[in-house]
Order: structure tokens, then C-alpha cells, then sequence
């Protein structure tokens, strides 16, 4: 990021800081000076020395906080859903433990079933192939009249 933008954003975040102490006075503002740029670092700070509600701190704080730039909320989606997708893996793999647990027997037979029917698909399969004929194949098979 360039100087001018890291200058920007960090009076946009005094402009933030300001709107807070306006907003509640009995925060102490070197604290709040040494709280990170960040919107919910800044949320919790607050919310832990006032007594208002979560949604109105929340709006005070993003009604003059910076926006996100576009990557910055890409990012964030990304990891999002990076999260949602383990922790949906995750709980995919112990529903499979459970099961297999609960009944190893057919969970062997099944998998022996499921094995035996795919080797015999891709078996056959292989077979029933026709081999690509070679170029030499290709040239005895025309006729040169």
C-alpha cells in the first residue's frame, strides 16, 4: 500500500476514534489510541467498557470506519468459506467414523461391494476399448489408384 493511502486510511481511522469518543466520553483515549485499526478489534474494545447494545456500537463504528477494499472482502469471503468447507469435511469424516463404528460388518461389505463393482466397470471398459490405429495402419489401409 503507498504512503498516501496508509495516510488516509489511518485519518479515517482517527475520524473513527473521534466519533467514539464523541459518542462515549468515558472511554479513555489513550486506550483507545492503542487499539488496533481494525473493525472488530475496535468493536470488542468498546463493548467491553459500555453498556449499550452490540448493533449500536457496531453502527457507530462502520458508520465511520473505512470500507474494505475489494480484496480485503474477497479475502475475507475466501477464508470464510475455506472455514465452512473443513468444517463441513470434518463433520462428514465423523459421521463416517459413527457409522463405521456402529456397524463395521456392513460397512466392510459395502466397501467390498463398491470396490468390486468399480474394478469390473473400469475392467471392462479397458477391454471394450478400441485401440487409435497407428499412421502406418492408417497408410496400408488407403487405396493409391
Amino acid at each position: 500500500m503507498s504512503t498516501e493511502l496508509k495516510e488516509v486510511e489511518g485519518m479515517q481511522w482517527v475520524r473513527v476514534r473521534d466519533a467514539i469518543q464523541k459518542r462515549w466520553p468515558e472511554i479513555n483515549k489513550q486506550e483507545l489510541a492503542q487499539c488496533p485499526n481494525n473493525l472488530d478489534h475496535l468493536t470488542d474494545f468498546v463493548s467491553k467498557r459500555v453498556g449499550d447494545s452490540q448493533e449500536e456500537i457496531e453502527s457507530v463504528v462502520r458508520e465511520f470506519a473505512p470500507h474494505e477494499s475489494l480484496i480485503d472482502r474477497i479475502s475475507h469471503n475466501a477464508t470464510d468459506q475455506v472455514g465452512r468447507a473443513s468444517e463441513s469435511a470434518r463433520f462428514a469424516v465423523m459421521r463416517a467414523d459413527e457409522c463405521i463404528a456402529e456397524r463395521p460388518t456392513q460397512s466392510v461389505l459395502a466397501s467390498f461391494a463398491a470396490g468390486l463393482i468399480l474394478g469390473v466397470t473400469v475392467t471392462a471398459l479397458w477391454l471394450h476399448q478400441k485401440p487409435e490405429p497407428s499412421r502406418w495402419e492408417r497408410l496400408k489401409s488407403q487405396s493409391w489408384n
